[in-house]
């Protein structure tokens, strides 16, 4: 169930490499055959068992879940997609974050049903839809599920294009999503490679031919490497 909460305000402190972002058309988010993955495409690494996963109670949406064009998705118990930043009032920037939103919670929603709910693949396109074909199908392999917090925080729209393009950056804190064997019940570790448990992500998102925003292409870094990313931890 997706929790939105509130912050003071976004950083800009990446708002020179996010052109780059939105003009590129290579590398980004990838995945690996076993273990934690890592989000910016590097080999993944075995990820060591930690805190048993139990359920917890999903929490009923709040204000911002209605708004037009924020797709609402019903998360199995025991996994929330959190997001901290409020969406602005009007223009390209709102519509801008909720077709980041709407491709955050695609994708894990996607990732939860391990590929059984397809919805994902309208609201995402080039590495963005592999990245998620690739996560999907580490579930689906190791016969994983999905369980845990992600939070999304610090969300911004530093850069618009025409009024239909813009460039969405955020913080990640991933470290509260576990891959749960189905049988067993047991933790198999993070989903993310150890050094990814907290990232800033930048999302080229634009409006579709159907009208709703959607995102293209994501470039991911870890937060422990420092320099603009070191403001998500």
């Amino acid at each position: 169930m997706r929790v939105r909460k509130t912050l003071s305000g976004a950083s800009l402190a990446a708002f020179l490499l996010l052109g780059a972002v939105a003009c590129s058309s290579a590398g980004g988010s990838g995945g690996g055959d076993s273990g934690a993955l890592d989000p910016s495409g590097a080999t993944p690494a075995a990820s060591a068992g930690g805190i048993a996963a139990s359920p917890v109670a999903t929490t009923a949406g709040v204000a911002g879940v209605a708004a037009s064009g924020l797709r609402s998705f019903a998360f199995p118990a025991g996994v929330q997609v959190q997001f901290q930043t409020p969406i602005p009032a009007s223009g390209p920037q709102r519509a801008a974050m909720i077709g980041y939103e709407n491709y955050v919670d695609s994708l894990w929603y996607a990732v939860a049903s391990r590929g059984s709910h397809t919805e994902y693949r309208q609201y995402m396109g080039g590495n963005a839809l592999t990245f998620a074909d690739k996560l999907i199908a580490e579930f689906k392999t190791g016969d994983y599920k999905l369980s845990g917090t992600v939070v999304y925080f610090d969300i911004s729209v530093p850069q618009v294009f025409y009024g239909d393009g813009a460039v969405v950056q955020s913080c990640v804190d991933a470290s509260g999503l576990h891959m749960v064997n189905a049988k067993t019940g047991k933790t198999a570790g993070t989903v993310f490679d150890p050094s990814y448990q907290h990232y800033q992500e930048q999302a080229a998102d634009g409006k579709s031919k159907a009208g709703y925003w959607t995102v293209s292409h994501t470039e991911n870094f870890s937060a422990s490497s420092g320099a603009s990313a070191g403001v998500c931890v």
